[in-house]
């Protein structure tokens, strides 16, 4: 999976970089193992639409996401997005669960990035395996996903 996020960044001429380090899948384990800047930490949560279709909805580590905010963003009731099964994920996706990343191999896949995202800074944010961080602008990542700035995080 990472070699084809960066296959996709490299044809779209992206500016990037990737840095490698020990296993880290969540936030907080990106906290405490990593070297990168908590703020500027982008969390990546992977939904499924039962009416089909996926979602990869990006906002910053710290903040969670408002479940009814991203199901509006898609003209869907609240029940409609499902947080799918590592199983699931990993058989619609290709991705591993704690390595997902903004980056949608598919253009079936809808991209979404919460508004509080810092649209200067670079951002620190998964490459598709658990040892590998992307770091990247959010016009980069809005530009190559075709993602959508929206307010889809909690107050």
């Amino acid at each position: 999976m990472h070699d084809a996020i960066m296959n996709r960044l490299t044809e779209q001429a992206a500016i990037f970089t990737i840095h490698q380090h020990i296993d880290s899948r969540t936030y907080a384990d990106a906290v405490d193992k990593l070297p990168f800047p908590p703020d500027r930490m982008l969390k990546t949560i992977a939904f499924r639409l039962k009416s089909g279709g996926w979602i990869l909805a990006a906002c910053r580590g710290q903040d969670g996401l408002d479940y009814k905010k991203l199901a509006a963003a898609f003209g869907v009731k609240r029940d409609e997005v499902v947080r799918p099964s590592p199983d699931e994920l990993k058989a619609g996706l290709g991705i591993e669960a704690g390595a997902v990343s903004p980056v949608a191999l598919s253009d079936a896949v809808q991209v979404v990035f919460d508004i509080r995202v810092d649209p200067v800074q670079t951002l620190f944010t998964g490459a598709g395996q658990p040892d590998r961080t992307l770091e990247i602008a959010l016009s980069e990542l809005v530009r190559v996903t075709g993602g959508r700035v929206l307010d889809i995080a909690k107050e």
